[in-house]
């Protein structure tokens, strides 16, 4: 009975805590439209992966497409700073190689070209969020 009462109370605790992390991430480092566009690309590069392990291209490139397009719009948003415009606009051109990549049906082209995406979104990361940061290390 204990071990029943207590499953439920652990995974309660786990999500809080979990949700709660993410919450006061996204405080200090970015508003809230930002953070979730970050996170929905995440989720995105998940979801393509997780189309390529089934082999479903078709589904790969209808994914890589909403993120092409979310990071456009992004990038056309007048009230971001121009740095963080010209990195989301990057990462939409990326994401656009990653889209032609899918229709080809070539895995190691996708495989490439996710990791172009991934390189676009770290090298943004690491020249506008983690700047003030590195100059503290140092």
């Amino acid at each position: 009975m204990k071990k029943i009462i207590a499953l439920p109370i652990a995974v309660a605790i786990g999500a809080t805590l979990v949700f709660a992390g993410a919450a006061v991430a996204q405080k200090k480092h970015a508003p809230k439209p930002v953070w979730g566009a970050m996170v929905a690309g995440l989720n995105d590069i998940q979801s393509i992966t997780a189309a390529m392990m089934v082999f479903d291209m078709k589904r790969a490139a209808t994914i890589a497409e909403g993120l092409q397009k979310r990071e456009a719009y992004i990038s056309g948003i007048e009230m971001l700073p121009p740095a963080a415009r010209k990195g989301h606009g990057k990462v939409a051109d990326a994401a656009a190689i990653l889209v032609a990549a899918a229709k080809s049906g070539e895995e190691k082209d996708v495989a490439n070209a996710i990791n172009g995406v991934m390189q676009s979104c770290n090298a943004c990361h690491y020249d506008i969020r983690d700047a003030e940061r590195r100059k503290k290390m140092k």
